[in-house]
């Protein structure tokens, strides 16, 4: 009698790992480091450090400005949240970047933004004539 009821048992014990690992698998996908050297590969590059430092490199020809400001990541958002402030100088300076970021892989993501004066400025879905596409450099 217990082999009868022992397909049951396991037919059951499937069931409820396939629904928990279902359960799992909806969640955002997993935070990634943005920590290092990114660019865009049309002359601006940023460079995330510890802490929520960074410096924003914006080439014009053969000259290249520096731009330190401050960043709050927040990968746990879906899009994740990345936003930029803290400009001491140039056209951004006393405003705040409300971007949101989307991973393509380990080594790049696309980002887009627009300045406010709150969250609410933060872009709702990507768009295509502003987004920029940052791989990981070395």
């Amino acid at each position: 009698m217990q082999q009868n009821g022992t397909p049951t048992r396991a037919a059951l014990t499937v069931s409820a790992t396939l629904l928990f690992l279902s359960l799992l698998g909806c969640d955002a996908p997993p935070c990634r480091d943005i920590s290092g050297r990114w660019s865009n590969r049309e002359g601006q590059s940023f460079y995330f450090e510890a802490g929520g430092k960074a410096l924003w490199l914006v080439r014009f020809g053969s000259k290249i400005d520096t731009f330190a400001m401050e960043y709050r990541y927040d990968c746990k958002k879906q899009p994740a949240h990345l936003d930029l402030s803290g400009f001491q100088s140039g056209p951004l300076s006393g405003k705040t970047l409300y971007g949101i970021l989307e991973w393509n892989s380990d080594t790049s993501f696309r980002f887009d933004a627009e300045t406010g004066m709150g969250p609410e400025a933060r872009p709702d879905q990507f768009n295509t004539e502003q987004t920029q596409k940052y791989y990981r450099e070395k």
